[in-house]
């Protein structure tokens, strides 16, 4: 997640089994350096501040077990196995980058045409009737398969500048727990994900977006009880957590970033009708020297709370179907030195990130419009950060947050941290990187699923977004005092554009519970005056195709 924030990354909570109630898992925020480096990223942006969201289907069930002298806990464990296989060929035209003449990076992304494939499986066993069960999910053969190699955003969580479907980057371990379904609620231990709300701060990855795939998905070993403290007929759920994040888009486990968190959600409802709060805090410490301790002189440091309030109702409709209503906002609040610069060693932390969901649901048709929020900083250097970003799986549209935003970001990400253009990377510098989640930045997202047939679906929608503060490049910010946008433009033109989607899906259900889906999708990006070059000229317009092809069993 622009100019002042770091990558989002949250889990969005899920119901592993459907009788069971899940957790929701939430990710961390986002938000400097030395003079001469790019500017610092928010500290914590709403995607990825927050430790791990807590579902509403994961705690719905809990305290519903109850004592049943009949059930045959002698009985065989019953396995069970659920797969997807996806791939893709994107067709894209060139999207201008910045660049720097010593880096050697051309002024363009560099992947016109390229296929990625990706196999997801997820298994159960289940023990004692159903009362314990072992979960586990891994991705494999995740990555390009062929194509345009991209050039110059190594900075990006998924930069595509290779082709790792058949290495050992394309395996990718996600979920391992062990969970227990006791009298009094669930019980859960291990590596888990989940989700909360709309998916803007905890986003379990595993939730399919209207344009796009959903990509990424937090991850944290955790301890996690939820119950129904009023009797299971009482619909009052109430979950406790404690994390040792795995992954998310601050903090990977495995680079030495170690971030603890609390989790208590409380929710009153059902998935599709309730109102709960997600309560986080998080303590986050990285280590810099990479022996595995931290110097004290150099320790960075994120603190932070996160409140994240969630709301969803409907009604029928008299002509058939259902109206619904949605809302989710969430508020960071803390202090860190992930971004510390030369002048000042810690900053603090204050993001904001909404959205509000309107829309009518059938058989036949559905239409939705979301307005969404995520505050911005056109002054990283002040002290605060601001700039907030939604976990990139909350994913709007195909191309302006998921392509033109993301790999600008991370450009600006990857010169910040270039042994050739600066001594030290700036802290922080890793964090610039949106992956394509919606930062700094204010839009409107109308969307129609047209269902004309059981095998076939249509799909529309437009976008408009606006910065929420002046468009400012950090990397150019830091290292050559210019405020600028990643252009080089006018920073204070914040109109980021319109973007025309669409897509034609087919899916044919087989025996066996196979499914075999295919279809193509799109988009159109007519760039807004945000992103003109320092001559004032306009940024050609972009497009991009999709094909898809799939099969789950």
């Amino acid at each position: 997640p622009a100019p002042a924030e770091p990558r989002a990354a949250a889990d969005d909570v899920e119901e592993p089994h459907a009788e069971a109630p899940a957790e929701a898992e939430a990710e961390s925020a986002d938000e400097g350096a030395a003079p001469d480096a790019p500017a610092a990223p928010d500290a914590t942006a709403p995607g990825a501040a927050d430790p791990d969201a807590i579902t509403i289907e994961d705690v719905r069930g809990t305290g519903e077990v109850e004592d049943d002298e009949d059930a045959d806990e002698s009985a065989a464990p019953v396995p069970s196995l659920h797969g997807e296989y996806r791939f893709r060929l994107h067709l894209m035209n060139d999207l201008p980058l910045q660049t720097q003449e010593r880096t050697g990076f051309p002024d363009e992304l560099g992947q016109n045409l390229w296929a990625t494939n990706w196999l997801r499986l997820t298994g159960r066993l289940d023990f004692a009737g159903g009362r314990l069960a072992l979960v586990g999910q891994i991705d494999l053969l995740d990555g390009m398969l062929f194509g345009d190699e991209t050039v110059g955003v190594d900075a990006a969580a998924r930069p595509r500048d290779g082709r790792t479907a058949f290495d050992a980057s394309g395996v990718d371990p996600r979920w391992l727990y062990l969970e227990w379904t006791s009298p009094i609620g669930l019980f859960r231990a291990g590596l888990q994900p989940s989700h909360w709300g709309l998916g803007l701060l905890a986003n379990d990855g595993a939730h399919e977006p209207v344009f796009g795939d959903y990509r990424y998905g937090n991850r944290n070993l955790r301890m996690l009880f939820a119950t129904r403290p009023l009797g299971a007929s009482v619909p009052f759920n109430v979950v406790l957590a404690g994390d040792l994040v795995y992954r998310d888009p601050i903090a990977d486990l495995t680079d030495g970033e170690r971030a603890l968190q609390a989790v208590l959600a409380l929710l009153y409802g059902e998935p599709e009708r309730g109102v709960g709060a997600y309560v986080v805090y998080r303590s986050q410490r990285s280590e810099v020297d990479g022996s595995g301790a931290i110097p004290s002189q150099f320790d960075d440091e994120l603190d932070v709370w996160i409140v994240d309030l969630f709301f969803r109702w409907d009604v029928e409709d008299p002509s058939g179907g259902r109206l619904f209503a949605a809302f989710e906002g969430l508020y960071i609040h803390g202090d860190t030195t992930l971004t510390r610069t030369a002048e000042r060693s810690t900053f603090d932390v204050r993001q904001w990130t909404w959205a509000a969901q309107l829309g009518r649901e059938s058989d036949a048709f559905d239409l939705v419009l979301e307005v969404g929020y995520t505050s911005g900083d056109s002054n990283p250097e002040d002290g605060t950060q601001r700039r907030a970003t939604m976990h990139p799986d909350h994913r709007i549209g195909l191309l302006l947050f998921p392509e033109v935003l993301a790999w600008n970001t991370a450009r600006s990400s990857t010169l910040a941290q270039s042994e050739l253009l600066t001594g030290r990377p700036s802290p922080g510098s890793d964090l610039l990187p949106t992956d394509g989640g919606v930062s700094g930045a204010t839009y409107l997202f109308q969307y129609a699923l047209i269902h004309p047939k059981d095998w076939l679906d249509l799909r529309v929608g437009w976008i408009w977004a606006r910065a929420t503060s002046d468009v400012v490049d950090p990397y150019r910010a830091r290292a050559e005092s210019s405020l600028v946008n990643y252009r080089g433009g006018d920073p204070s033109s914040r109109d980021l554009g319109l973007e025309l989607d669409a897509a034609l899906l087919f899916h044919v259900l087989l025996p066996k519970d196979i499914e075999v889906t295919a279809g193509v999708e799109g988009a159109v990006f007519v760039p807004g005056h945000a992103f003109d070059d320092a001559a004032g000229n306009r940024m050609d317009t972009m497009g991009l195709v999709r094909l898809r092809a799939g099969l789950e069993f």
